[in-house]
């Protein structure tokens, strides 16, 4: 009868769920990036701000003249985090642009250390549409677009498994909610995501003619989409 029981009670407990492993809110300070200074210099800025609908945003702020401004890698436990090949993560973020104008990135998954890929996945502002690329070693292709405007926000969750292999890896996206298909058909693009050393960097890159401002809210990354989804 207590070898029943305890069978009952295992059974009926509630199986161990996911949890976020790095929430990257704008209230818990820059000391959640691994690093900023290097990525923004002056009169570029990463700042929190306070907006009257979403409480705590990330303000990455780019003026007309520098190149880039953007937010490197992620803390856990305060040390810098390795992105593991043959992991799964999901990211999830809500973006506002101050300016549609086209631009290199406002995302990259960034390769780093002895690479061939450079960013095996950019989201990027091209024709007022923001453009999901994927690098593989010998070409980039656009695999998603969406036509967006300035001055709104939009929730974006990115799934990715890390493999080194061609098309061992693979990408999912979310935007405002609603998953998305590639040009492929797929809702799932198997390519190569993990060369050597991969961190994420938000803000913004290019459109170096322009004064850009890329408000970010609700980062996290978790195993699952539930996790992160803004």
């Amino acid at each position: 009868m207590a070898l029943l029981a305890a069978m009952l009670l295992v059974a009926s407990a509630p199986s161990a769920s996911a949890a976020v492993m790095w929430d990257g809110d704008a209230a818990n300070g820059t000391g959640v990036f691994a690093h900023i200074g290097s990525e923004c210099a002056d009169p570029g800025s990463v700042t929190a701000v306070d907006d009257p609908e979403q409480g705590a945003v990330w303000r990455y702020d780019k003026p007309a003249g520098l190149r880039r401004c953007e937010s490197r890698g992620i803390k856990v436990d305060g040390q810098e985090y390795d992105f593991r090949n043959g992991s799964t993560y999901y990211l999830g973020w809500r973006s506002r642009l101050s300016s549609t104008v086209d631009n290199n990135a406002t995302f990259q998954w960034k390769s780093y250390g002895s690479h061939i890929q450079n960013y095996p996945v950019v989201l990027k502002v091209i024709d007022g549409k923001l453009s999901l690329l994927q690098r593989q070693p010998d070409e980039t292709r656009v695999i998603w677009d969406q036509p967006i405007r300035a001055g709104e926000w939009h929730s974006i969750v990115l799934g990715l498994h890390l493999s080194d292999e061609t098309t061992g890896g693979w990408v999912e996206l979310w935007f405002n909610g609603e998953r998305q298909t590639f040009s492929d058909g797929s809702q799932r693009w198997a390519c190569r995501t993990f060369d050597s050393e991969n961190h994420p960097k938000w803000g913004v890159y290019g459109a170096e003619g322009d004064d850009v401002v890329n408000e970010i809210d609700a980062l996290k990354i978790g195993s699952e989409y539930a996790d992160v989804a803004p």
